[in-house]
């Protein structure tokens, strides 16, 4: 990666500050924005040089990255009151980040592509530590050919997936999301169980772990599920809105997601017990209460 290569980036939550320490790290100049006061702060430490305003950024910055709460949020940083749409021109590239409404991708790709403006989607599967740890997986709405800046995603993400179509990355995103997401679910029921049996709940997860039941879900969840260590890595409550999209996907496309259904219930518990800003580990703490 060129040592000239300018990137902004919109959200500088878990995940945006992972992805701006990658490419600092990789000799990339990154300026950045975030609504709030500490995200920018704890942005600013790392090396991110911090706008005043995100409109600041398409002047300074020919590629911007998106890595915000929800697919609302994206249509604000890009057409509300200080959005950086209207000071994008030909040429400019946007990626998004965020796990965003597939069929608003779409939408936003073929407005953009009116200026000129690139607007792709790139997802990332991984959570703020494995992207922090160079262990993210990027998925692409675009063809391999068509796709630009590959080399900049590489300081981030251990390996692309081209998914060749706007909106299509997204999709592969909810998809990954939804095994992910009952993964853990799963281990969370089965870890509360052997608790209420009276066994030694860490040999269970070892036995898990080294037999034909193991999921990598187990190593990056199940300890902080047995000491209840829920300093969030990816909020419950991110995880609750992926499974909305997830379920408005399948009934889109006449799909039958049962244990989606369930999972969006069980949720749905961990948010009025509080569990929302937590890590999304929490959910077992909807088993041990009953």
């Amino acid at each position: 990666m060129e040592e000239t290569t300018r990137v902004g980036l919109i959200g500088l939550g878990l995940v945006g500050k992972a992805v701006a320490a990658r490419m600092l790290t990789a000799g990339c100049s990154v300026a950045g924005y975030d609504i709030d006061e500490g995200a920018r702060e704890e942005a600013r430490a790392l090396g991110v040089a911090v706008a005043s305003t995100p409109t600041a950024l398409p002047g300074r910055c020919g590629v911007i990255l998106l890595s915000l709460p929800n697919s609302d949020v994206v249509d604000v940083a890009l057409w509300g009151p200080d959005g950086i749409a209207p000071a994008c021109v030909e040429g400019h590239v946007i990626f998004d980040t965020t796990t965003s409404r597939p069929s608003e991708t779409i939408d936003r790709h073929e407005r953009l592509s009116e200026r000129g403006v690139d607007f792709v989607d790139v997802p990332l599967v991984g959570s703020s530590r494995e992207i922090a740890d160079g262990e993210a997986v990027a998925l692409v709405g675009a063809t391999e050919e068509d796709f630009p800046l590959a080399e900049l995603v590489a300081t981030f993400a251990k390996r692309t997936y081209y998914f060749g179509a706007p909106g299509q990355g997204h999709r592969a995103k909810l998809v990954v999301n939804l095994v992910l997401g009952l993964n853990r679910l799963v281990l969370a029921e089965g870890l509360a169980l052997s608790e209420k049996l009276g066994m030694d709940a860490r040999a269970m997860l070892d036995v898990l772990r080294n037999s034909a039941a193991y999921s990598r879900a187990m190593d990056a969840k199940g300890a902080k599920m047995l000491d209840r260590d829920f300093e969030p890595a990816a909020r419950l409550a991110q995880h609750t809105k992926d499974v909305g999209l997830i379920l408005e996907l399948a009934e889109a496309s006449g799909a039958h997601a049962p244990l989606s259904t369930l999972h969006a219930e069980l949720l749905k518990q961990a948010i009025e017990a509080g569990l929302g800003p937590l890590d999304n580990s929490a959910i077992i703490e909807t088993f041990r209460a009953r």
